[in-house]
């Protein structure tokens, strides 16, 4: 009977804690929703946190997105869009041919060295490289531009692919690649009908984490970008007016907007990011 009900206690517990954890991270969320129908009143008063009882919903941040400024709010959507996806195919082509030909190919027992070249510029903060890009862009006439903005992301997102894709490849079976080899296959042709879809999990989890990251960065757009190539996280900035209001209901409507990418892109690809991403501790 003692254990039965420690046992009870325990999950009793465990609930508990994960309830209570599960509040405290839903909690930011709620707030960026009930944010989006408030305006300045709701916002200055009092806080707010029950829609209809603290104050009355409005819809004046969508109407200004989606009817009074809808073109506005079109381009740097659209620019995070098409950024964030070449920089997601670009980095996981690169960088999953490279992992593997380190996963298959010894050069001179130097192929650790490699990928700790490739990891040693994450190791420095992005601020480090601002200068040199402003000026290498400035030269090139690139400055406001997608292209610029792609070169960039995808050149910081490549060795995290070449990191995750190496180990990913060298938990392919080599044998199976060995017998397509001697029936005469090419080494392009493996790669590409053998290696590649027995990747997939991998390159699917490494091309989501690669447009999260072009999709949300915000320092590297601010110094290359002025309007053209506005991204998301500078259209919200922008949200603060030259008065030095905070427009948060505004803030809080495009947030939210900018979710749908990310939620349909990992909702499409789930069944094969889980397999990725836990692919390390199930080698392990």
């Amino acid at each position: 009977m003692n254990v039965r009900r420690q046992k009870q206690l325990n999950r009793i517990v465990s609930y508990t804690v994960l309830i209570v954890w599960s509040l405290i991270l839903f909690f930011p969320m709620y707030w960026v929703v009930i944010t989006s129908f408030k305006d300045i009143s709701d916002m200055s008063e009092r806080p707010t946190l029950i829609p209809f009882v603290d104050f009355q919903p409005k819809l004046h941040a969508w109407r200004f997105l989606f009817v009074e400024q809808f073109e506005w709010f079109l381009k740097p959507f659209g620019n995070s869009l098409i950024v964030s996806t070449i920089t997601a195919i670009l980095a996981v082509t690169i960088g999953s041919m490279a992992g593997y030909a380190l996963a298959r190919y010894n050069f001179r027992g130097l192929n650790g060295r490699i990928v700790l070249g490739f990891m040693a510029q994450r190791l420095f903060p992005g601020a480090l490289f601002i200068l040199a890009f402003l000026v290498m862009f400035r030269e090139l006439k690139l400055l406001d531009t997608r292209l610029a903005l792609i070169i960039v992301y995808t050149g910081g997102s490549i060795p995290f692919v070449v990191w995750v894709m190496r180990d990913f490849f060298a938990g392919i079976p080599v044998e199976i690649e060995e017998a397509a080899l001697i029936d005469g296959a090419s080494r392009l042709v493996v790669l590409a009908r053998i290696a590649m879809p027995l990747a997939i999990p991998g390159l699917v989890a490494v091309f989501v984490l690669a447009f999260i990251g072009a999709w949300n960065e915000y320092l590297v757009a601010l110094t290359l970008s002025f309007q053209n190539a506005v991204t998301i996280p500078l259209f919200i900035q922008q949200q603060v007016t030259q008065t030095g209001l905070t427009e948060w209901w505004n803030m809080s409507a495009i947030a939210l907007i900018s979710l749908i990418p990310i939620f349909v892109i990992t909702a499409a690809l789930e069944k094969y990011i889980a397999g990725g991403l836990t692919f390390g501790a199930l080698k392990g």
